[in-house]
């Protein structure tokens, strides 16, 4: 059989003895340990943001630098042979010397056949290697394969095409005797195969996921090679991936990183949470629910200065925040509110601003009791005024949320002058968002009632000739489709309707004929007996409350009279008793109706 010729290795100690293998003419005749510091320097020792390297040599956007091999003559007194791109077994000399042919004949053999073998002919040899119980040999022969692979083509394609070689390489990480040595070779080499899809999916079938999970708890140096392999299954695999990585409680694992003081690492391991939370339901709910993981995640974000960390942590926060109830609770209760509010305040990135924004609105609701946020709803308030617009909507739907039963945040945000910014952004709304209609108008219903400022509120809205612009938003012929703006627009001139002086600006810009035609329309959908009866009774309700406010004005009184809608208000009132029934009598009593 045709063998390679010898790989050159690491000049011998002197105090060790030589170590013969004669039966493995794969290895030379003197084999000892590399030396790790001459070793595969690791990606995380690289630029963060450039490569020099091609394209089979990247990872998913970092970089790793393929391994230098460098070797010396085993004998100790060739010559250096430092390691380039070409395989070791190319740089024999063509002829031996006498003394290595008298003392190995087994080179004399090879000597007969030009050129290197084929790696179809190798694969065997390192299948055999693979075997011993040797360590030094097992490494070795991992080193070898690991050479196969970066050579690429037809080498690289045979390695692959073995299955029988690639569950064998797993299973050798159970040899490892406790050095981390064959461990840290198995995952460089598995990563140089994961940089190709057909190297993950040979991996990925021989359940090669699974193992390489086992060993995340290892020294940064093995993890490194390992989350970057298993960050690139995610990459190319992703749904089966995450899947896989789920079985195997790869999550866990991924969470307990997040104590690794690495920066670089952190951003593989956040991001490679971010993509199991994407793909997979059960990850997804598993990160949200882990105490461990929310408290990590707000601290490394309240005290890094890592760029790309904080905006990998940024986009997984609105996932993690969109759990349950309690979810957001233990955010708040590790002090997201102030890490949030934090980053707003200080980041250049529009990208980082937009995600603690929409944390911000996930958790909100569940903040509206809290105390000592006044700079949070400064810099929210401050926010309108950006030409930003999905700034504006997310800062006005958290505004809302904290203004909703809050007289302080109520009154805050009047003294901020936020209901003039509010009133700008509804007027100069071309386009006619409706996401930032919506939340507008749910922030002016909040700040316009029950609290100190509240009238203050409202002549701001009067004043800045906001009641005509309000009004036009009843869209009663469309108004399922525009639910939450006609709910929202109902209840805020509810509360304009308090003030007396405003009174006559509603009646003027027809409020109450849009009131009573969204009365009517509304009556005829409850008649057919819907499932969204129960809503429809509520919405009634108001409009009907905002009527009997506005018909304290002989006006409005008259309007209503004339618009024919007593027969409706009549049997409503006959309804068994509940709310739309007494708030339907009270409207007869102010008409003066029998």
């Amino acid at each position: 059989m045709d063998y390679p010729p010898a790989m050159h290795h690491q000049v011998p100690h002197p105090s060790k003895p030589h170590i013969h293998h004669p039966q493995h003419p794969l290895l030379s005749n003197q084999l000892q340990p590399i030396n790790s510091d001459s070793h595969t320097s690791m990606w995380l020792d690289d630029t963060y943001s450039t490569s020099n390297g091609c394209t089979s040599q990247r990872d998913s956007g970092f970089n790793s630098r393929p391994a230098s091999l460098r070797s010396i003559d085993s004998t100790g007194t060739g010559p250096t042979h430092h390691g380039s791109g070409a395989p070791m077994y190319e740089q024999m000399p063509s002829r031996l010397p006498n003394d290595i042919e008298n003392t190995h004949p087994q080179y004399t053999e090879m000597q007969t056949v030009p050129g290197k073998p084929e790696p179809s002919q190798v694969i065997p040899e390192l299948l055999n290697l693979l075997m011993e119980d040797d360590p030094v040999i097992v490494r070795e022969a991992v080193s070898l394969t690991h050479i196969l692979v970066k050579e690429g083509n037809e080498s690289r394609s045979e390695v692959i095409q073995s299955r029988e070689l690639i569950n064998s390489l797993l299973e050798t990480f159970s040899k490892d005797i406790g050095d981390g040595k064959i461990t840290h070779a198995l995952a460089n080499l598995f990563h140089s195969l994961s940089q190709q899809q057909e190297g993950l999916r040979v991996i990925y079938d021989c359940g090669g996921i699974g193992r390489l999970l086992q060993i995340l708890d290892c020294a940064d140096n093995i993890v490194n090679y390992v989350i970057t392999t298993l960050h690139n299954f995610l990459i190319v695999l992703q749904n089966q991936a995450a899947d896989e990585i789920q079985r195997c409680d790869g999550i866990v694992k991924f969470i307990h990183l997040l104590d690794r003081p690495n920066d670089k690492l952190l951003t593989l391991v956040t991001d490679s949470l971010l993509k199991m939370s994407s793909y997979n339901t059960k990850s997804k709910h598993c990160i949200q629910n882990n105490e461990e993981c929310v408290q990590r995640l707000l601290s490394i974000f309240d005290t890094n200065k890592y760029d790309k960390l904080l905006l990998t942590i940024s986009k997984l926060l609105p996932i993690v925040s969109s759990g349950n109830e309690l979810n957001k609770r233990i955010i708040l209760q590790f002090n997201g509110l102030s890490i949030l509010e934090k980053h707003l305040r200080t980041t250049k990135s529009i990208r980082i601003r937009h995600n603690c924004l929409t944390t911000l609105r996930n958790i909100s609701n569940q903040a509206t009791r809290m105390r000592d946020i006044d700079s949070l709803i400064q810099q929210l308030t401050g926010m309108l005024s950006s030409d930003d617009r999905q700034s504006v909507i997310n800062s006005l739907e958290i505004l809302s949320n904290l203004t909703a039963d809050n007289q302080i945040n109520k009154s805050l945000f009047v003294k901020l002058h936020g209901v003039q910014n509010v009133m700008q952004k509804l007027m100069m709304n071309s386009d006619e968002n409706n996401d930032l209609i919506e939340a507008a108008l749910c922030t002016l219903r909040h700040v316009t009632a029950r609290h100190e400022l509240e009238n203050e509120a409202r002549e701001i809205i009067r004043k800045s000739y906001g009641i005509g612009n309000i009004v036009k938003l009843f869209r009663d012929k469309h108004f399922k489709e525009h639910w939450g703006i006609i709910k929202a627009t109902v209840s805020l001139i509810r509360n304009l309707s308090l003030s007396q002086t405003i009174i006559p600006y509603l009646c003027e810009q027809n409020a109450v004929q849009k009131l009573i035609e969204l009365l009517m329309n509304l009556d005829r959908e409850r008649m057919k007996f819907s499932e969204e009866n129960h809503r429809y009774d509520m919405l009634m309700e108001s409009i009907i409350i905002t009527l009997t406010s506005l018909s304290k004005d002989s006006t409005c009184r008259t309007v209503i009279k004339d618009m024919n809608c007593r027969s409706i208000v009549m049997r409503l009132s006959q309804l068994p008793t509940c709310s739309l029934q007494q708030s339907s009598n009270n409207l007869l009593q102010e008409l003066n109706v029998e």
